[in-house]
């Protein structure tokens, strides 16, 4: 299964992956426009999310008053995206795109994001320094990049099979159990997410499947730091994963 056709897949129901996604959006929202301020000021409303997704990130931001344009590799995604900000009124500017070739002026933003750990999809180094040199083109001088990302430990033994439940989530008056299945082999790793009804009445339940290349935060702090960033830093406790930012130089 592809990226593009798993999210196209996981779209309808990507909400699941959070026990309260409204509650979720909004408190994303809000860490992201701390962040955003205090790294590149209370004027920095102009915000590419290229990982948009069904626009978890973006949905809080708008919120919030900032001007946001979303791009995402899947149709899917973004359809669900440009729908919940409908029912929102919320004005979100969408387009469909990988975010190593973003259709999009360049220096047009004061902020790109890749939220979600949307950056481990790509299969090797020079993918991701790539697609940060594509955000580095994107975002204005004295403006930033914000990554969002897992925090990856060394890779256990090729073969190797761990279970990530998440528990029940209620959608549509019915019961669902969540887990994720990560299967080792070398520095990537294949993810099999399984949505399966509580009663049962529906035969085997969805299974999707995807894969991540499991790059150390420092790996990527480097990369940033290597396609023309500065300032470039970690900053933990203030969202559900570990954060990094980094300025595009004024001059």
């Amino acid at each position: 299964m592809s990226v593009r056709a798993f999210y196209d897949d996981l779209a309808p129901r990507y909400h699941l992956v959070y026990e309260d996604w409204e509650t979720s959006v909004a408190r994303q929202g809000g860490a992201l426009a701390s962040l955003i301020a205090e790294h590149w000021g209370v004027n920095a409303h102009a915000v590419l999310d290229a990982a948009l997704g069904i626009g978890t990130q973006a949905l809080g931001l708008l919120a919030r008053g900032f001007r946001v344009t979303g791009s995402d590799l899947s149709i899917g995604a973004v359809t669900r995206a440009r729908r919940e900000a409908v029912v929102r009124r919320l004005p979100l500017v969408s387009l469909v795109a990988d975010f190593r070739a973003l259709p999009v002026r360049s220096a047009a933003f004061d902020v790109v994001l890749l939220c979600d750990n949307s950056l481990p999809h790509l299969d090797s180094e020079a993918d991701i320094q790539e697609a940060l040199a594509e955000c580095l083109r994107c975002v204005r001088r004295g403006g930033g990049c914000l990554i969002s990302m897992r925090d990856y430990e060394s890779p256990p033994p090729t073969g190797t099979v761990e279970v990530r439940p998440y528990g029940e989530r209620l959608w549509a008056g019915r019961r669902y159990h969540l887990r994720q299945v990560w299967t080792w082999r070398g520095p990537r790793y294949d993810l099999s997410f399984e949505i399966t009804p509580v009663d049962g009445a529906e035969a085997g339940g969805t299974v999707l499947k995807t894969s991540y290349l499991a790059i150390p935060v420092a790996q990527v702090t480097g990369l940033m730091r290597a396609v023309g960033f500065e300032n470039v830093e970690r900053v933990d406790g203030r969202f559900f994963q570990p954060v990094l930012v980094g300025t595009r130089p004024v001059v």
